[in-house]
């Protein structure tokens, strides 16, 4: 059909616009073609995303449902009957032979896999009065066998029978027969997990393929039910989407998938299934055979902000990292954790980093074998570093043959921290000097910092980081913290003045403020020893520009988000950007209760960011599904959905906490130290 049949009076328009030449007609036509297509192009999508969003409405009949699942003892006492069974059929299968057993891949120095709860083994019946689960819910059994090299299940069978526990045993013995050789073993049971999801409201009908980049979808609280004449009905349950990582667009396609895989439909009969969302009620074992505990959007509730809580996971990071460290000194710098594979690429920066939180962490635990493997790391470092020798006395580190400005600036904290910690094996301070000198080689006249060092004559970027300055200046400011020699703050207030006062200033216009988490730290530490009200406005605007991308207003964000980064449509929060903006955010709430007593806004947001935290890092009772939960355990990700735990992720997560430690613990570590009184 052409377009005077479709759009008869604008091409009726166009052709009687006076008597142009034909070819100022032929124009207008081609525009007005072009403009109908861009409306179509506009329009389509944005209805997409309109009924897309129309799709994800409330589910009907949980209006008034709490966000966390309240605990409930028919759902104790059905996995205490299931972990009976479990436990009793194991004990009767004849042991597994060593070599043949699959066992999870251990990093050097691993911890062990949680054992099983010391509780006496549940009896096989309720006790007398147990009133069970509703007859009227549908419930699945899951059960979990971590067995190293991403297999850890889910093997899954429904609740059928009749009594208080549906039947919770029989679907329990039928889970067992489903486990492959080797996962069926008394020890592989023991470190089983066992979680039960109940369905709960209505079916919501939602688009085929989820709607507009599945935007009818809830990732993490929706499940998708798949229904085909002559089949049983399939759900791909709401947790899913995070244990096996999926996009929300491709939710209805994972659900398809597996149904195909665990149920044994054909992909003819997958494609042409209805779907609809649903949502459930779940519960896991915190531990093997542990107390119950709700599961929402793949995760559990994770401790309160308290010190207790920050203490522990500064200490369990620390362990992870430490366990990452080879007999080198290298760190892992990406271990997949759902594949339970090391992914490849390093980052010498991000090493030295991770090595200065290690020694954060030591402050904190006391672990000698997180101490041990800060020492590793930091021979590794300084297998990196050069003297310079064009300026002998001065050194800097190499990474192929980059050499990069933040290197040497994370490095000096590095080096710093363990001159606090372990004064009697610090490196000689002259070599930190001589880092010193080479940031100080490295500042322009105006203040600003180059961002590599062209030391053979090869360098030809002319790129500006904008972090690495601020590595730089609060490498500086601690290197003066330590040795008390005013050279080193002057070089890093002349470094700060710069970016506070010309960085992204045009005709004496601020055009941007970027969220600089080094340099709000690097100006939160400069405060206490040169304090200056303009630097000190700035570091308050720095802190301002971060908590605008922060999820902080509690109405409006479902509570296991709050407190987490503004993302894209189909992304749920990043877990490592939480990290290094909570290293910034608690500097800032450190500013404020020195600066501004009479304000809580800073702490506020540091606190809410330090909850998301908390929440996401990998512990024992959300790490259920992973095939080697021990390794994986303290640990960070990119995000929800990622199985990437990466060094520098674990770095910023720790080294947030160790910031905010101060404001719920007087006795805490100074996360800066002193400014000596004589130079050594």
């Amino acid at each position: 059909m052409g377009l005077g049949a479709r759009y008869p009076a604008l091409v009726t328009s166009a052709n009687q616009t006076s008597s142009a030449p034909a070819w100022k007609g032929r124009v207008v036509s081609v525009l007005l073609f072009a403009a109908i297509l861009a409306w179509i192009a506009l329009i389509s999508p944005v209805r997409e995303y309109a009924s897309g969003v129309a799709a994800r409405g409330p589910t009907p009949g949980l209006e008034d449902e709490p966000f966390y699942p309240p605990s409930d003892t028919a759902v104790d006492a059905t996995l205490a009957v299931a972990r009976h069974t479990l436990t009793e059929l194991a004990a009767e299968e004849p042991a597994v032979p060593e070599d043949a057993a699959e066992e999870p891949v251990s990093a050097e120095g691993a911890a062990e896999e949680p054992a099983a709860a010391e509780e006496p083994v549940a009896e096989a019946a309720p006790a007398p009065g147990f009133t069970g689960l509703d007859a009227d819910r549908e419930c699945l059994l899951s059960l979990y066998v971590p067995r190293g090299g991403g297999k850890a299940g889910p093997f899954v069978r429904m609740l059928s029978g009749e009594g208080p526990d549906r039947g919770a045993a029989e679907a329990a013995q039928l889970l067992y027969e489903d486990l492959p050789d080797g996962a069926d073993s008394a020890e592989a049971i023991a470190r089983s997990r066992l979680k039960l999801d109940c369905v709960i409201g209505e079916e919501r009908a939602i688009p085929k393929d989820g709607g507009f980049r599945g935007l009818a979808v809830d990732q993490g609280l929706d499940g998708i039910v798949l229904r085909l004449k002559g089949q049983e009905p399939f759900r791909w349950l709401p947790s899913w989407t995070i244990e096996k990582p999926s996009a929300r667009r491709h939710m209805h396609r994972s659900a398809r998938r597996a149904a195909r895989r665990m149920a044994g439909w054909g992909k003819a009969e997958a494609a042409k299934a209805s779907v609809a969302a649903f949502r459930t009620r779940a519960y896991v074992e915190s531990s093997p055979g542990g107390p119950v505990v709700p599961v929402v959007r793949g995760n559990t509730k994770g401790p309160d902000l308290e010190p207790s809580s920050i203490r522990e996971a500064i200490s369990i990071a620390g362990a992870y990292l430490a366990r990452e460290t080879d007999s080198r000194g290298k760190i892992t710098y990406h271990y997949n954790d759902r594949k339970d594979t090391l992914e490849g690429g390093y980052n010498l920066l991000r090493h030295a980093g991770s090595t200065y939180s290690m020694l954060q962490a030591y402050r904190i635990s006391g672990d000698a074998a997180v101490l041990a493997g800060s020492e590793r790391a930091i021979g590794y470092f300084r297998r990196k570093m050069r003297e310079d020798s064009k300026h002998p006395g001065e050194w800097f580190a190499v990474e192929g043959r980059r050499a990069k400005l933040g290197a040497i600036g994370l490095g000096l904290l590095m080096f710093v921290e363990h001159a606090k910690v372990a004064p009697d094996r610090a490196h000689d301070r002259e070599l930190l000097r001589g880092m010193g000198r080479h940031i100080q080689r490295m500042q322009l006249p105006s203040g600003e910092f180059t961002s590599f060092y062209n030391w053979d004559g090869k360098e030809r970027s002319t790129r500006k980081s904008i972090f690495y300055s601020g590595e730089a200046i609060l490498g500086l400011v601690r290197l003066h913290q330590l040795t008390g020699e005013q050279q080193w703050l002057d070089v890093a207030v002349k470094g700060a003045d710069f970016l506070v006062h010309d960085r992204w200033v045009a005709l004496g216009i601020r055009l941007h403020i970027p969220p600089d988490a080094w340099l709000l730290q690097a100006l939160v530490e400069m405060d206490r020893v040169a304090p200056d009200e303009g630097r000190a406005d700035y570091a308050f605007a720095l802190g301002k520009s971060i908590a605008q991308l922060k999820l902080l207003d509690a109405e409006r964000t479902p509570p296991d988000l709050l407190g987490g980064e503004v993302a894209g449509i189909g992304s749920l929060p990043p877990t490592a950007t939480a990290g290094s903006f909570g290293e910034a955010l608690s500097a800032w709430a450190r500013l404020e209760a020195r600066r501004r007593p009479e304000s809580t806004r800073a702490r506020e947001v540091a606190e809410m960011n330090a909850r998301f935290q908390l929440r996401h890092q990998l512990r024992t009772d959300n790490t259920w599904y992973l095939s080697n939960p021990a390794r994986a355990h303290g640990g960070w990700r990119k995000r929800m959905t990622s199985g990437e735990v990466r060094n520098d992720h674990v770095q910023h997560n720790l080294s947030g906490l160790f910031g905010i430690l101060p404001l719920y613990d007087e006795s805490a570590p100074d996360i800066g130290l002193f400014v000596a009184e004589t130079s050594p």
